[in-house]
């Protein structure tokens, strides 16, 4: 707003309040991303272009923007030329060991280097993490003939199109982070400029929409010693108005999901089979954290037998305080949940779903949970490969597998761990159900022979255009003939 709509008290303008929107935005990202060490060029790179393209787009609304594009694209320049100059060869003489000849050559194992490549690690993150120079890094990775920017996929425009647009399918309100964690997960290494290209091809209304839609939640800070010294346990009651009921652990250190699943019912042997399985894939917690449901009690009582008791082996407290598992359900509805929940009321709304019918319930469990565990499981595939802001753009993989390289002797006390809302190994001994969400059980409506002509003749995981809605209509066809 100028000098002189402020002296006139003018209010002021749409393009006015864009443009100051926009700086503010570009601002907070630019010094974000600045602030967070080791340096992300990568990320630095698509973020100074995706800036670049975002002012550019909108230089008709609010005006000239000159100064401003030309300031991100000599931004821009000076991060390519950065990047350029670190992916070449380092060629300098090496001293040898010998009497008088300086110091020692220091000595990094070949397949070591590759497995920290492998991870994706900056090359500045590895170097810190073997104390020694990024230029050793460097000569070493010369040496040995590895090289970081050949390792990126070659896959072609078209082919990358074609899978994003596969994700944004599956996960409509998958973001930029979420997109890159998912194309990891399938095993792929792609710049971040030509995954934000081929998303502005395939989804640029949904990039726009997202923009606008942003939001920012503040919370407290957090930090506990090494992987599985704590993890956070809690349900989802999203789609609770259809018996469904989500289940989740998460690794506090490195926000690794440790599992992600759905069930029809809300039972305490269903929550600890989830979370046994885990052990079984990564390891037992050192100790476990919960809000104060009787669906954690067999876990609680786990963790006592286990890990021993006296030591906040199971913490439990509000759901709200458990921020790494909230911030873990928020990001689950814009990508998964909601989409069920939308099919569903949709459903409802259509007079095809009563959800006092064990008949259609029955059905919206054949139909909707097969897929949404499937969904579940392609979430946390790109959940755990995207990279984190806070981090310094590492993934919870990244972080989970440095945070096993570290040597983590002593525990963390229980003044480090204590919060306020907590409580310390009480509430799931009382076996107080005040406040408890009981899910009712659906028993099958058809009999054996019913059941097993709808297997033979409608698969849940076949292709659907509706999330489903089409296969559920077919259901209830199906069993209206059987009647």
């Amino acid at each position: 707003m100028s000098s002189e709509q402020q002296h006139l008290n003018v209010p002021p303008q749409p393009h006015d309040l864009l443009r100051q929107h926009l700086m503010e935005r570009l601002l907070t990202r630019l010094q974000s991303a600045i602030n967070q060490l080791p340096l992300n060029l990568d990320y630095l790179e698509f973020l100074t272009r995706h800036e670049l393209i975002l002012f550019e787009s909108f230089s008709e609304q609010i005006g000239s923007v000159s100064n401003i594009t030309e300031a991100l694209q000599n931004l821009y320049d000076v991060i390519k030329r950065e990047i350029n100059a670190r992916s070449m060869p380092i060629v300098e003489q090496e001293t040898e060991v010998g009497p008088g000849s300086g110091h020692p050559k220091i000595v990094i194992e070949k397949e070591k280097l590759k497995n920290l490549l492998d991870t994706h690690l900056p090359v500045s993150c590895i170097a810190k993490f073997l104390c020694v120079s990024r230029r050793t890094i460097y000569r070493r990775m010369q040496e040995f003939g590895l090289f970081v920017r050949g390792s990126y996929s070659t896959v072609t425009d078209q082919e990358l199109d074609n899978m994003i647009s596969a994700i944004k399918s599956q996960m409509p309100n998958a973001g930029y982070r979420m997109v890159q964690g998912h194309l990891v997960s399938m095993g792929l290494r792609i710049q971040w400029w030509r995954m934000m290209a081929s998303m502005h091809r395939v989804d640029a209304a949904g990039i726009f929409l997202r923009l606008t839609e942003l939001g920012c939640v503040v919370r407290r800070s957090y930090s506990v010693r090494g992987p599985l010294s704590l993890a956070h346990i809690d349900t989802n009651h999203k789609l609770i108005r259809y018996n469904i009921v989500l289940f989740g652990g998460v690794d506090g250190y490195s926000r690794k999901i440790l599992y992600l699943d759905a069930a029809t019912n809300n039972k305490a042997s269903t929550a600890f089979s989830f979370f046994l399985r885990s052990t079984q894939l990564h390891g037992l917690p050192s100790r476990v954290r919960g809000d104060q449901g009787v669906e954690n009690v067999d876990i609680a009582h786990f963790m006592f037998a286990t890990r021993g008791t006296g030591r906040a082996s199971f913490i439990s407290g509000k759901s709200v305080h458990n921020q790494r598992i909230e911030r873990l359900w928020r990001d689950v509805w814009v990508a998964v949940t909601s989409k069920y929940h939308d099919v569903l009321h949709s459903l409802e709304e259509d007079g095809l779903l009563d959800i006092s019918d064990e008949v259609h319930l029955f059905g919206v469990h054949y139909i909707f949970v097969p897929r949404l565990r499937a969904d579940l499981d392609t979430f946390t595939g790109g959940w755990n490969n995207h990279p984190l802001r806070t981090e310094g753009g590492l993934s919870p993989e990244q972080l989970w597998y440095m945070g096993h390289q570290q040597d983590l002797d002593e525990g963390e006390s229980l003044e480090e761990l204590q919060d306020p809302g907590i409580e310390w190994e009480s509430a799931m001994l009382q076996g107080d159900t005040n406040g408890t969400v009981v899910v009712p059980e659906i028993v099958c409506p058809l009999d054996d022979e019913a059941l097993e002509e709808l297997q033979r003749t409608l698969d849940p995981m076949e292709h659907s255009q509706s999330h489903g809605r089409d296969l559920y209509t077919r259901y209830l066809n199906i069993v209206s003939n059987q009647q």
